[in-house]
């Protein structure tokens, strides 16, 4: 008896250092170095009660659900749980296994599937352009043709954070195209319980086969059988070299087209980041898009002519390129009308500042005096919305001019008890306040002053002022006995000091 050790399945094994659990030898079912099958079906006695759990590996890639990264399609049964490990499909090589059939079968017996082996690279070019995508192609393609209705729990793991809607919206497109070769109308959601899991090392890989384990425990035993589905060509996510060539020149027009066409893109979003807008956006975008399509259409004009899978993969990279352009148009449409808004208001708010507080008398004035500028307002946004207009996309000005109407509208209301508004009222306030009063009439006046001093003999035991104004004329007579007194005498220079003294002033008064 061998001992299995996978970190998959350590939940299951119970394995320890000092204790371990045997387990039947793996149970080959298609060789994988001759691509012969061994067993056409999974025994009855081998297989328990609940679901099978399918492991899809990558050849070449390790994983950690399986650390011999075996080659055959193998089935394991432990302690009830029931898994079945297969290679996914390669993108060279010409046996069934290569092709992916090996793990269509695997994936078709089994009520939880893990795809595991995607790397950062293939997240990084596109999960749809790599061999997980033929992998998956070829499962979609044998659930659709067996009739099989009963839905799947489906688990993409990938070795890191990425953008799983992206995963999961390629993962769709695929199961798309299988549908529509099959000419089935089958819903995604109705076959498949999609999830995409980071796996980046054992406890993560443990985590996931728990949940996928549990997920089939809940479901019935499907059929056992996989020689048909393994030997089924219709199973193969495989082209023929013309059908290649077709597909790859799909692939080739899609990228060189969205690379010119997201060129434009780039230079128009680097406008609208600035809050402007694009001059003739409407006419430009539909003329871009028209001429996208059609570069498109005349580079695979070859694939349209061969039935199949080739056909549907052109129109779903078509459908995919067109998708992709409109997407980008759309939210610079919208970037670019919230851009129009912004500065619509923000010029109404400048002119209602400016006549703010000049000729209206209150609020019902001021609504009436600035009922043209509102007209006017909504006029120059229209003129502008027209120009970015896209009717084939059905993005129109109706519902961008109804909204700008009502902003507008609002803003006018707004306006007198706003805090620009009440800012200007206190400055004009201020400004009356610390405004000085000027003169009403100009002039000049003149006045004349004189002032007298009488100093009689005496040791200043006296001294008196006297005075008289006329208008703008005064007379000041003043009276001091000290012309005796030393200390005046001293002043002097021994000297008396004269007995009358007059000073004259002359007053001048000029107003302007």
């Amino acid at each position: 008896m061998a001992l299995i050790k996978s970190a998959a399945l350590a939940a299951f094994l119970c394995l320890t250092q000092s204790s371990m659990v045997s387990a039947a030898s793996p149970l080959t079912l298609i060789d994988g170095a001759s691509g012969s099958i061994k067993q056409s079906s999974i025994p009855q006695s081998a297989v328990g009660s609940g679901g099978i759990v399918a492991v899809l590996t990558s050849p070449g890639t390790p994983s950690f659900f399986d650390e011999t990264n075996d080659s055959n399609v193998s089935f394991h049964s432990y302690n009830g749980l029931s898994v079945i490990t297969s290679p996914g499909a390669t993108l060279s090589g010409s046996s069934l296994l290569s092709k992916g059939n090996g793990a269509a079968a695997a994936a078709s017996v089994s009520a939880s599937i893990i795809v595991s082996g995607i790397t950062e690279s293939d997240v990084e070019i596109g999960f749809d352009e790599t061999r997980h995508g033929k992998t998956l192609t070829g499962i979609f393609k044998a659930k659709i043709s067996s009739g099989d209705e009963e839905k799947v729990t489906l688990i993409i793991t990938v070795p890191l954070e990425v953008d799983k809607e992206k995963i999961v919206a390629d993962a769709k497109a695929i199961y798309e195209s299988a549908k529509a070769e099959a000419e089935s109308d089958v819903d995604f959601e109705s076959l498949y319980d999609l999830s995409v899991e980071v796996v980046s090392s054992a406890s993560d890989a443990e985590r996931v086969m728990n949940v996928a384990s549990e997920a089939a425990s809940k479901s019935e035993v499907k059929s056992r059988e996989i020689e048909q589905i393994y030997s089924n060509e219709n199973s193969s996510a495989e082209a023929s070299p013309s059908a290649t060539a077709a597909m790859l020149a799909c692939d080739e027009s899609y990228s060189k087209n969205y690379k010119t066409a997201r060129a434009k893109l780039t230079a128009w979003k680097s406008r609208t980041a600035r809050g402007l807008t694009v001059d003739n956006f409407g006419t430009s975008a539909a003329q871009l898009i028209k001429r996208t399509m059609e570069l498109y259409d005349r580079d695979t004009i070859s694939a349209a002519g061969i039935a199949g899978s080739v056909a549907s993969y052109r129109l779903s990279s078509r459908s995919k390129l067109e998708g992709r352009v409109e997407n980008a148009i759309r939210e610079l449409f919208q970037a670019q009308v919230e851009n129009l808004e912004k500065s619509t208001l923000k010029k109404f708010n400048a002119m209602l500042l400016r006549k703010h507080g000049k000729d209206n008398e209150g609020k019902e004035a001021f609504y009436n005096d600035n009922a043209s500028a509102v007209t006017s307002a909504l006029f120059l946004c229209d003129a502008a919305l027209d120009e970015l207009e896209i009717p084939s996309l059905s993005l129109t000005k109706a519902k961008a001019s109804q909204e700008m109407s009502s902003k507008v509208n609002t803003a006018l209301l707004t306006f007198p008890d706003s805090p620009a508004a009440k800012l200007k009222d206190m400055k004009q306030v201020t400004k009356a306040v610390n405004k000085q009063k000027q003169p009403t009439e100009r002039k000049v006046d003149l006045g004349l002053d004189l002032v007298a001093m009488v100093r009689p003999d005496g040791f200043g035991n006296l001294q008196g002022f006297g005075g008289y104004q006329l208008g703008g004329n005064n007379i000041i007579v003043g009276i001091h006995n000290d012309a005796d007194s030393p200390d005046v005498i001293a002043q002097f220079g021994g000297k008396r000091p004269p007995f009358l003294r007059v000073q004259p002033k002359l007053k001048v008064d000029i107003e302007l």
